[in-house]
């Protein structure tokens, strides 16, 4: 079967179901499994289910599925129609899962049952929806909304698995939406294109993805839970996915699937590191990790658990514009995101987008081939008009660079926190935190303090059953740190508020619960801090 864009996901599943169609592509810890030819006649199928239902080419679908197989069907589905699939969180509800739905104008919305009961208590808030299709247990009573909610089983009656004209890369493949951590969640118009860009960029080696088992665990509402997808069908292998992150059932998953290649995050590798060191840590099949950034105890993760980690740098609107595949990370490297990669540019800029010098804070700014890089915000021109200036993407994200072309990540800028004149990195506040024994995670944020100017505050989560004194930290902290960097307030959270598809901090939370009776001042506490 000859395809003329046979590179991007669609063509990639129908080239795969007739080369190697009773090969597994997807196997589910429950049990469950996907062969190639199951899941491209799967995807046909809710191709024609959906255009039975109305959707033409260009249209939003709503969709709420977990990491698993309906999610792979909806998503390829629509690709066929060339429908725009827009994947929603979960775990919305009330105004958050009102704003998605409403800024898709979508029609139709696909969801899994246990997720459709935050949707049916706001109907009458979701003026476009016209058809509610659920997958299980359908609700009763059926009569009560304002749209119509139908079973799978009717939304799939009378479909026929057929083959169609392919999509191209420039077609919009999801409306992913941003994690919402500084305003209401835009949805990235991700193209086709923009997905082969991303996950085919170089940020591992090419033979070690080859053939490869990838286990993934993110939610098919965020770019990186697509991996678990589009690695089997690039790489020729399959995936074992898991709804979520199990810091318990990792190690497991990993030996009993036989899992070669993960992307693991900052906070789930400092959960894996703070289990009890087995003896057999080694013993597993895992060969390579894809981790960004890199925890500052990259040497002992490798050691201990006996692969390899390679980083990059990305977000839902762009495609992996810094890799670094020819080098796994190591004590010596693991600060850079690695260099720019072929097809892409790169400059760190100033408020006026004019190039910084090496060494110097700046901006990110991204541009590239058609159709590689997202192509706005849906339904927000204005928010597109203010990312795309100049002909450059503007990522938010603060970076430096050095003479050899390495690439730094500094902090997101709106994180930037400014102390009697001088600009912190909150990134780099808490990977110095993160070294101290007794802390598991940290988050640290600006709050206003008594002089009428901000002040650090760090909330840290603490590693189980330590007895830990916030003056120690300050201790620790003292000959690792610029005096100007060094928390005034710490405070104990149980866990940090993160976002559920990213396990990105959230800031503002922690901004916004200030300085309270739990809140530990170094300066009330009298804690030196010379050197």
């Amino acid at each position: 079967m000859a395809y003329e864009h046979a590179h991007i996901l669609p063509q990639l599943v129908a080239i795969r179901a007739h080369e190697t169609g009773d090969n597994v592509a997807l196997q589910h810890v429950d049990g469950s499994t996907l062969t190639w030819s199951q899941g491209y006649s799967g995807a046909l199928l809710w191709a024609d289910a959906l255009e039975r239902s109305g959707v033409v080419a260009g249209e939003p679908v709503v969709t709420l599925f977990a990491n698993g197989f309906d999610a792979f069907r909806s998503w390829i589905g629509c690709g066929w129609l060339r429908a725009i699939e827009a994947p929603v969180n979960t775990a919305y509800k009330g105004a958050w899962l009102r704003h998605v739905v409403n800024n898709t104008g979508a029609h139709l919305v696909l969801a899994d049952a246990r997720f459709v009961q935050p949707l049916l208590d706001i109907a009458d808030e979701l003026p476009d929806v016209k058809r509610v299709v659920v997958f299980g247990t359908t609700p009763e009573p059926l009569n009560v909304y304002p749209f119509e909610v139908i079973s799978a089983a009717e939304f799939l009656d009378g479909a026929q698995s057929r083959e169609r004209s392919e999509p191209g890369p420039w077609d919009i493949s999801s409306l992913i939406y941003t994690s919402g951590t500084t305003g209401l969640s835009k949805a990235v118009m991700v193209p086709w294109g923009q997905f082969h860009a991303s996950l085919e960029s170089g940020l591992f080696p090419v033979e070690e993805g080859f053939g490869a088992t990838t286990y993934s665990f993110y939610p098919p509402f965020h770019v990186t839970g697509k991996s678990g997808f589009y690695n089997p069908a690039a790489y020729q292998g399959r995936s074992v996915l898991r709804e979520v992150f199990s810091t318990k059932d990792f190690w497991t998953d990993v030996k009993t699937y036989g899992a070669t290649l993960s992307i693991i995050l900052p906070p789930m590798a400092h959960f894996l590191m703070a289990e009890p060191e087995r003896e057999d840590d080694a013993d597993n099949p895992m060969k390579t990790v894809v981790m960004a950034p890199v925890i500052p105890n990259i040497d002992a993760f490798k050691k201990r658990f006996g692969l390899e980690v390679y980083t990059t740098y990305n977000m839902s609107e762009i495609n992996c514009p810094i890799v670094r595949p020819e080098e796994s990370c190591n004590s010596n490297n693991y600060q850079s995101c690695g260099q720019v990669r072929d097809g892409v540019e790169v400059r760190i800029v100033d408020e006026h987008d004019q190039v910084v010098p090496p060494h110097t804070n700046g901006e990110m700014i991204v541009r590239g081939e058609p159709w590689e890089l997202n192509v706005g915000y849906w339904n927000m021109p204005e928010k597109t008009a203010e990312a795309w200036r100049n002909g450059w993407f503007h990522t938010g994200d603060a970076f430096t660079y050095d003479e050899d072309g390495n690439y730094y990540f500094v902090d997101r800028v709106k994180d930037y926190i400014r102390r009697r004149g001088e600009n912190i990195s909150s990134f780099e506040v808490e990977s110095i935190v993160n070294e101290y024994p007794d802390v598991l995670e940290s988050g640290a944020v600006a709050v206003p303090a008594d002089e009428s100017e901000d002040e650090v505050k760090i909330a840290v989560v603490l590693k189980s059953g330590v007895d830990f004194d916030p003056a120690d930290l300050i201790r620790f902290l003292v000959p690792r740190m610029p005096r100007f960097a060094i928390p005034r307030y710490v405070e104990v959270w149980d866990e940090l508020p993160t976002t559920e598809a990213t396990a990105r901090i959230q800031k503002a939370k922690i901004r916004d619960a200030g300085v309270s009776d739990r809140t530990w001042d170094r300066v009330a506490a009298g804690v030196d801090i010379r050197g």
